[in-house]
């Protein structure tokens, strides 16, 4: 596999004596492949030596850290054949805590059967199914956390109305955006994961311009989030959905208009340890259930490291020498009218904004290189995406996206840089405005969702140490 150089928060691998490391998996793939088997030795033999320095990039809080020893075993495999993509269970949550928003704001999602109800009622069932049944706590939430019990899901969800039980219950009309978000992650415990379900629409003071009250609301959302982060990491993963509203819409000044039938975004957010939210996002098919839009997904420890491998036979223009013995060495490069284009194959399955990495504006590239594309591979390769020799070297790796670089000759870099920052997604700006009063002409937008969701970001940006990039793919490069 083709290793990654990483920067800040990002593991680097090279530095693991091969008289440890390397040995000890090359006597388990003496066989020619690494399985689960191979996996729980190795992971094993790490644990073992959690007192020894050169072990150190591969122990997380005192035990061995099993994403970050398939990511080594995927790097140094050579020409074993890998099959430890879907080895056991990762340690996950014990308790989720759905928080749905119920405010004034809310009763036109419940007004009438939904998509709304629909997403509700399959992420419970979906809960239940997958994790224990007594671990799912349903509440509604305005200005205080209202828990209830569900006997029956379907006629739960569908009994759901405007100004009747269990709908109605607390202060409807004394809820505020930030207020509920701070409730939430106050209960996030690290063994828990939060769904909190809402229309995220801020409620702005009297006395302000609207500029000025949403940069304070933006301003409070980053606090919650960076006072949260202080105690742990979190992941967040915000989900978009539409639904259809029938009821009252109220505006910023809090102008009243009747809608109808209309195609309304709301927001789903997931909140919890890494591990836990990445399990429920495996398990539960938040993407494919009715209405999902657009998705962010936000890290607080940023450590993400994708398996790659350098396609000789793919997209390519230009010659070159490849060896696995030396993973991030392409040598001997010739070039064919002063381009050199080759391609990596990426596993970004535990990578939720699968829409994000298609996005060429969000990577930062060394000069003299160039991004050609980033695809998605298809199952099977079918349609053919991938050279069919490189396909059956890398079949049984579970990689799913495929990014092509160009290189000219005449700016020649020594090394390749390709890093991914994850920004603010394009569909929040197409998502958002700062002026509400005209709803029927803006339904399919959300007042100050830029200014909520930007405040999100700068509180991981500054958990993160300001640093933005996810991931590096480092390579050297030589000509002939």
């Amino acid at each position: 596999m083709a290793s990654l150089a990483l920067s800040s928060g990002i593991l680097n691998y090279s530095c693991a004596p091969k008289s440890k490391l390397n040995e000890k998996l090359e006597e388990l793939s003496a066989d020619g492949r690494l399985d689960c088997k191979d996996l729980e030795h190795f992971t094993a033999y790490v644990q073992q030596n959690i007192e020894d320095r050169s072990f150190k990039k591969l122990i997380k809080d005192g035990q061995a850290d099993k994403t970050a020893i398939q990511s080594y075993m995927h790097k140094n495999a050579n020409k074993a054949k890998l099959s430890i993509g879907q080895c056991g269970e990762v340690k996950t949550a014990t308790n989720f805590a759905i928080y749905l928003e119920n405010s004034a704001s809310m009763d036109g999602y419940v007004n009438g059967v939904s998509n709304f109800e629909s997403v509700l009622s399959d992420i419970v069932i979906g809960l239940n199914y997958h994790y224990e049944k007594n671990s799912v706590k349903f509440n509604f939430i305005n200005s205080e956390i209202y828990p209830v019990e569900i006997a029956d899901v379907n006629s739960f969800f569908s009994s759901l109305e405007p100004g009747k039980a269990p709908f109605k219950v607390g202060n409807q009309f004394v809820s505020e955006l930030n207020q509920c978000l701070e409730k939430v992650l106050l209960e996030t415990k690290d063994n828990g994961v939060s769904i909190f379900v809402s229309d995220c629409i801020y409620s702005l003071g009297k006395g302000r311009s609207t500029q000025q009250g949403l940069i304070l609301e933006e301003n409070m959302t980053k606090s919650a989030f960076m006072q949260r982060l202080k105690q742990s990491d979190l992941s967040t993963c915000i989900l978009q959905f539409t639904s259809g509203f029938n009821g009252t819409y109220y505006d910023y000044n809090n102008q009243k208009t009747k809608l109808h039938q209309a195609d309304r975004p709301y927001y789903i957010w997931i909140i919890g340890a890494d591990n836990s939210v990445q399990n429920l996002l495996s398990k539960v098919r938040f993407t494919d259930m009715k209405g999902y839009q657009n998705s962010y997904f936000l890290k607080g420890n940023q450590d993400m490291e994708p398996p790659t491998q350098y396609l000789s036979g793919t997209n390519r223009i230009g010659r070159a020498v490849y060896r696995s013995q030396e993973p991030n060495h392409i040598k001997d490069i010739q070039f064919v009218n002063g381009e050199f284009q080759y391609s990596i194959a990426v596993d970004m399955s535990s990578f939720p904004n699968r829409k994000s990495v298609l996005e060429n504006r969000n990577y930062v590239l060394s000069p003299g290189v160039t991004l050609v594309n980033v695809q998605e591979i298809p199952v099977n390769n079918q349609p053919a995406l991938i050279h069919q020799n490189d396909w059956q070297r890398i079949k049984d790796n579970n990689f799913t996206h495929l990014i092509t670089v160009k290189v000219n000759q005449k700016a020649f870099p020594n090394e390749l840089t390709l890093a991914y920052r994850n920004a603010m997604p394009s569909w929040v700006e197409s998502s958002s405005n700062t002026d509400d009063s005209a709803i029927k002409q803006t339904t399919q937008q959300t007042f100050g969702l830029h200014n909520l969701i930007h405040g999100v970001t700068e509180a991981y940006k500054t958990h993160n140490n300001n640093q933005d990039i996810l991931f590096q793919i480092k390579y050297n490069l030589e000509i002939k």
